[in-house]
Protein backbone atom coordinates (compact mmCIF):
# COMPACT_ATOMS: atom_id res chain seq x y z
CA UNK A 1 0.00 0.00 0.00
CA UNK A 2 1.66 3.41 -1.40
CA UNK A 3 1.56 6.26 1.12
CA UNK A 4 0.73 10.28 -0.43
CA UNK A 5 1.66 13.13 1.35
CA UNK A 6 -1.47 15.60 0.60
CA UNK A 7 -0.84 19.16 1.20
CA UNK A 8 -3.89 21.72 0.81
CA UNK A 9 -6.25 18.46 2.14
CA UNK A 10 -9.16 20.32 3.48
CA UNK A 11 -9.82 22.73 0.58
CA UNK A 12 -12.39 22.44 -2.41
CA UNK A 13 -10.17 20.60 -4.31
CA UNK A 14 -8.38 18.67 -1.91
CA UNK A 15 -11.00 17.22 0.27
CA UNK A 16 -11.91 15.61 -2.66
CA UNK A 17 -8.84 14.25 -3.57
CA UNK A 18 -7.68 12.72 0.04
CA UNK A 19 -11.50 10.77 0.08
CA UNK A 20 -10.47 9.50 -3.72
CA UNK A 21 -7.37 8.98 -2.53
CA UNK A 22 -8.43 6.65 0.39
CA UNK A 23 -11.27 5.08 -1.98
CA UNK A 24 -8.66 3.70 -4.04
CA UNK A 25 -6.85 2.15 -0.96
CA UNK A 26 -3.48 4.37 -0.73
CA UNK A 27 -2.42 5.86 3.05
CA UNK A 28 -2.59 9.16 3.33
CA UNK A 29 -0.47 11.66 5.06
CA UNK A 30 -1.87 14.92 5.31
CA UNK A 31 -0.81 18.20 6.31
CA UNK A 32 -3.54 20.26 7.98
CA UNK A 33 -3.75 23.80 9.27
CA UNK A 34 -6.58 23.73 10.87
CA UNK A 35 -7.54 19.73 11.92
CA UNK A 36 -10.82 21.07 12.79
CA UNK A 37 -11.51 21.36 9.25
CA UNK A 38 -10.79 17.82 7.72
CA UNK A 39 -13.84 16.17 7.96
CA UNK A 40 -12.91 12.70 6.92
CA UNK A 41 -11.86 10.07 9.75
CA UNK A 42 -10.12 6.83 8.19
CA UNK A 43 -8.11 4.02 9.29
CA UNK A 44 -5.46 4.97 6.74
CA UNK A 45 -5.58 8.74 7.13
CA UNK A 46 -3.05 10.67 9.35
CA UNK A 47 -3.31 14.25 9.75
CA UNK A 48 -0.02 16.68 10.83
CA UNK A 49 -1.27 19.86 11.97
CA UNK A 50 0.87 22.54 11.00
CA UNK A 51 1.61 25.05 8.35
CA UNK A 52 2.90 24.68 4.48
CA UNK A 53 5.79 27.32 5.17
CA UNK A 54 6.94 25.36 8.31
CA UNK A 55 9.95 23.23 7.62
CA UNK A 56 9.48 20.99 10.17
CA UNK A 57 5.64 20.19 9.60
CA UNK A 58 6.33 20.04 5.43
CA UNK A 59 9.45 17.55 6.21
CA UNK A 60 6.78 15.11 8.80
CA UNK A 61 4.21 15.26 5.86
CA UNK A 62 6.82 14.09 3.26
CA UNK A 63 8.50 11.24 6.19
CA UNK A 64 7.59 7.74 4.61
CA UNK A 65 5.81 8.70 1.72
CA UNK A 66 6.01 7.40 -1.92
CA UNK A 67 4.83 10.87 -3.61
CA UNK A 68 3.14 14.26 -3.05
CA UNK A 69 0.23 15.89 -4.42
CA UNK A 70 -0.48 19.52 -3.77
CA UNK A 71 -3.87 21.10 -3.96
CA UNK A 72 -2.60 24.23 -2.28
CA UNK A 73 -3.40 27.55 -3.76
CA UNK A 74 -4.20 31.48 -2.69
CA UNK A 75 -7.12 32.21 -0.45
CA UNK A 76 -7.97 35.82 1.31
CA UNK A 77 -5.31 35.40 4.06
CA UNK A 78 -2.48 34.57 1.37
CA UNK A 79 0.71 36.42 0.91
CA UNK A 80 1.05 37.06 -2.59
CA UNK A 81 3.84 34.33 -3.22
CA UNK A 82 2.06 31.44 -0.94
CA UNK A 83 1.98 29.02 -3.28
CA UNK A 84 5.31 29.46 -4.72
CA UNK A 85 7.17 29.45 -1.43
CA UNK A 86 5.28 26.39 -0.19
CA UNK A 87 6.42 24.50 -3.38
CA UNK A 88 9.69 25.53 -3.09
CA UNK A 89 10.04 24.44 0.48
CA UNK A 90 7.67 21.13 -0.39
CA UNK A 91 10.40 20.14 -3.59
CA UNK A 92 13.67 21.09 -1.44
CA UNK A 93 11.81 18.45 1.30
CA UNK A 94 11.69 15.61 -1.28
CA UNK A 95 14.87 16.19 -2.48
CA UNK A 96 16.27 15.65 0.91
CA UNK A 97 14.27 12.50 1.35
CA UNK A 98 14.54 11.02 -2.13
CA UNK A 99 10.92 11.58 -2.79
CA UNK A 100 10.84 11.99 -6.25
CA UNK A 101 6.52 11.97 -7.66
CA UNK A 102 4.86 15.56 -7.31
CA UNK A 103 1.38 16.30 -9.20
CA UNK A 104 0.63 20.44 -8.19
CA UNK A 105 -2.86 21.28 -9.46
CA UNK A 106 -3.08 24.62 -10.76
CA UNK A 107 -5.46 26.94 -13.55
CA UNK A 108 -5.85 27.07 -17.26
CA UNK A 109 -4.42 30.51 -16.49
CA UNK A 110 -0.87 29.49 -16.06
CA UNK A 111 -0.12 28.20 -19.72
CA UNK A 112 1.68 25.43 -21.28
CA UNK A 113 3.06 27.60 -24.28
CA UNK A 114 4.41 24.68 -26.23
CA UNK A 115 0.95 22.92 -26.34
CA UNK A 116 -1.78 25.33 -25.77
CA UNK A 117 -3.60 26.94 -28.14
CA UNK A 118 -5.75 29.50 -26.49
CA UNK A 119 -8.37 30.89 -27.90
CA UNK A 120 -9.76 34.05 -27.88
CA UNK A 121 -11.76 33.33 -24.67
CA UNK A 122 -8.93 32.04 -23.05
CA UNK A 123 -6.95 35.36 -23.24
CA UNK A 124 -9.65 37.74 -22.14
CA UNK A 125 -10.19 35.63 -18.94
CA UNK A 126 -6.47 35.64 -18.58
CA UNK A 127 -6.32 39.29 -19.27
CA UNK A 128 -9.34 39.89 -17.15
CA UNK A 129 -7.21 38.17 -14.31
CA UNK A 130 -4.59 40.27 -14.76
CA UNK A 131 -5.81 43.61 -15.29
CA UNK A 132 -9.50 43.65 -13.95
CA UNK A 133 -10.26 41.06 -11.48
CA UNK A 134 -8.09 42.60 -8.88
CA UNK A 135 -5.34 41.46 -6.59
CA UNK A 136 -6.84 38.34 -5.19
CA UNK A 137 -7.04 37.04 -8.74
CA UNK A 138 -4.43 38.96 -10.19
CA UNK A 139 -1.62 37.30 -7.28
CA UNK A 140 -3.35 33.48 -7.41
CA UNK A 141 -2.30 33.46 -11.23
CA UNK A 142 1.24 34.96 -10.90
CA UNK A 143 1.83 32.92 -8.07
CA UNK A 144 0.27 30.11 -10.04
CA UNK A 145 2.86 30.73 -13.00
CA UNK A 146 6.16 31.46 -10.59
CA UNK A 147 5.34 27.24 -8.92
CA UNK A 148 4.74 25.93 -12.17
CA UNK A 149 8.53 27.26 -13.29
CA UNK A 150 9.95 26.33 -10.19
CA UNK A 151 8.36 22.79 -10.49
CA UNK A 152 9.34 22.26 -13.84
CA UNK A 153 13.68 23.08 -13.07
CA UNK A 154 13.01 21.36 -10.02
CA UNK A 155 14.32 17.60 -11.62
CA UNK A 156 11.41 15.57 -9.91
CA UNK A 157 9.12 13.63 -11.36
CA UNK A 158 6.28 16.06 -12.06
CA UNK A 159 2.91 16.46 -13.38
CA UNK A 160 1.16 20.10 -13.06
CA UNK A 161 -2.90 19.28 -13.54
CA UNK A 162 -4.45 22.31 -14.54
CA UNK A 163 -8.47 23.11 -14.65
CA UNK A 164 -10.91 24.98 -16.06
CA UNK A 165 -14.00 26.56 -14.11
CA UNK A 166 -13.84 24.11 -10.79
CA UNK A 167 -17.29 22.98 -9.54
CA UNK A 168 -19.33 20.99 -6.40
CA UNK A 169 -21.64 18.85 -8.52
CA UNK A 170 -21.78 15.12 -8.54
CA UNK A 171 -19.18 13.18 -10.35
CA UNK A 172 -19.59 13.06 -14.21
CA UNK A 173 -17.19 10.21 -14.99
CA UNK A 174 -16.46 10.99 -17.54
CA UNK A 175 -13.59 14.10 -19.10
CA UNK A 176 -11.17 15.48 -21.53
CA UNK A 177 -7.88 15.60 -21.49
CA UNK A 178 -5.83 17.93 -23.58
CA UNK A 179 -4.02 21.30 -23.37
CA UNK A 180 -6.11 24.61 -23.52
CA UNK A 181 -7.54 25.43 -26.85
CA UNK A 182 -7.62 21.84 -27.32
CA UNK A 183 -10.17 19.99 -25.39
CA UNK A 184 -14.20 21.58 -25.40
CA UNK A 185 -15.64 22.82 -21.75
CA UNK A 186 -15.02 25.15 -19.43
CA UNK A 187 -15.87 23.24 -16.07
CA UNK A 188 -14.68 20.60 -14.65
CA UNK A 189 -15.78 18.97 -11.29
CA UNK A 190 -13.92 18.79 -7.87
CA UNK A 191 -14.97 15.17 -7.41
CA UNK A 192 -13.48 14.36 -11.52
CA UNK A 193 -10.42 16.11 -10.85
CA UNK A 194 -9.88 13.91 -7.90
CA UNK A 195 -10.45 11.35 -10.33
CA UNK A 196 -7.49 12.30 -12.71
CA UNK A 197 -5.15 13.28 -10.45
CA UNK A 198 -5.00 9.76 -8.49
CA UNK A 199 -4.82 7.90 -11.84
CA UNK A 200 -2.14 9.71 -12.98
CA UNK A 201 -0.10 9.08 -9.71
CA UNK A 202 -0.50 6.03 -10.57
CA UNK A 203 0.08 6.08 -14.14
CA UNK A 204 2.37 8.28 -14.84
CA UNK A 205 0.89 8.84 -18.27
CA UNK A 206 1.61 13.01 -18.17
CA UNK A 207 5.13 12.90 -16.37
CA UNK A 208 6.55 16.12 -16.98
CA UNK A 209 3.25 17.69 -18.64
CA UNK A 210 1.01 20.02 -18.22
CA UNK A 211 -2.51 18.49 -19.32
CA UNK A 212 -5.58 20.65 -19.06
CA UNK A 213 -8.78 18.70 -17.74
CA UNK A 214 -12.26 19.35 -18.37
CA UNK A 215 -15.96 17.92 -18.28
CA UNK A 216 -16.08 18.04 -22.10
Amino acid sequence: MSTIAVFGATGRSGLPLVQKALEEGYRIRALVRNPQKMTLVHPHLTIIPGDALDPKSVSETIDYSDGVLSALGQDKASLPDFQTRATQLIVDTMKQQGVRRLISLTGGGVRDTANDKPGLMDNVIVFIMKNLAGAGARNALYDGISHAELIKNSGLDWTIVRGPMLTEDPAKGTYKIGYVGTVPGIKLTRADLADFIIKEFETGQYLHKMPFVTNG
